[in-house]
């Protein structure tokens, strides 16, 4: 097959793949924003392996990294979108053309930079917009949002229209103090968004859980809000292969100790699906 052959059998699976979103809607969606008050604390890595991990359970399951600045799903799992949805709405391409299909049979949307793809976006979440945009995202039973770190007003924006909200952190002062600072300024603007923790790189479940009740006190005294212990992801050697090797541990490696809690924290989020 050649090379130009190959990339017309993709086009194709994208544009029917699209065809099927066009008017549809899931009975029950979710909307899971990943957020992080620093970079590095792996805040991708855990979006990419939690959309594969609910991907490969059947779940239709949408990732959008909406990081404008340092968008990197994509490498993570090994895909070179053609097209992000900047272009979509600059009329460059139809949107069955953004849409990259990805391990597990997720779906990867990056939203790239430019103001005019953020409020698209915004607006597709919120359930309105273009009908296009928001039919394909309201068609998936669960969306993850990778949003960018620290309190931009695109993360903020996007992060107070989803339930719940993922805040990552990593057992170290300088995470501590800029979650808190994330955190205070999401409920400053929607008091009633539910913030769950997941620390990640936890030398074991103990200093984890040190490390949330550091930032549990340190909120509740300063803001009044409780914050709630999602899980605690262990530092693991699989993990950094898996990202040199530009695949989901979860599928790389899924006896580690690592993906065995990823594969936890996504029955729990498909779980509180169905459930709400």
């Amino acid at each position: 097959m050649t090379l130009h052959q190959a990339e017309g059998l993709k086009n194709r699976r994208q544009t029917r793949r699209h065809a099927m979103y066009r008017g549809a809607r899931a009975e029950r969606s979710s909307t899971l924003g990943i957020v992080s008050g620093k970079g590095g604390v792996g805040k991708s890595t855990l979006a990419v392996n939690l959309a594969t991990a609910c991907a490969s359970r059947g779940e239709s399951t949408l990732l959008v990294d909406g990081d404008a600045g340092l968008a990197n799903a994509d490498l993570l799992l090994g895909l070179i979108p053609r097209y992000d949805l900047g272009d979509w709405c600059a009329g460059r391409v139809d949107l069955a053309e953004v849409l990259t299909p990805g391990p597990g049979g997720l779906d990867l949307l990056v939203s790239g930079a430019g103001r005019d793809a953020a409020e698209q976006l915004v607006e597709a979440v919120r359930g309105g917009g273009r009908e296009e945009l928001e039919s394909l995202v309201s068609a998936h039973r669960q969306t993850i949002l990778d949003l960018g770190a620290g309190i931009g007003d695109g993360v903020l924006e996007l992060a107070e229209l989803c339930d719940p909200v993922w805040l990552v952190v990593a057992p170290e002062p300088t995470s501590l103090a800029d979650a808190y600072t994330l955190a205070r300024q999401l409920w400053e603007r929607s008091p009633d968004l539910r913030i769950e923790v997941v620390v990640n790189r936890s030398p074991d479940a103990e200093a984890g859980e040190r490390t949330f009740r550091a930032l549990s006190r340190l909120v509740l005294r300063f803001v009044g809000q409780d914050l709630r212990l999602r899980g605690v992801l262990p530092e693991d050697p699989a993990m950094q292969r898996s990202v040199s090797r530009q695949e989901p541990v979860v599928l790389s490696e899924p006896r580690t100790r690592v993906a065995r809690r990823l594969e936890l924290l996504a029955e729990s989020l498909l779980e509180d699906a169905a459930v709400g």
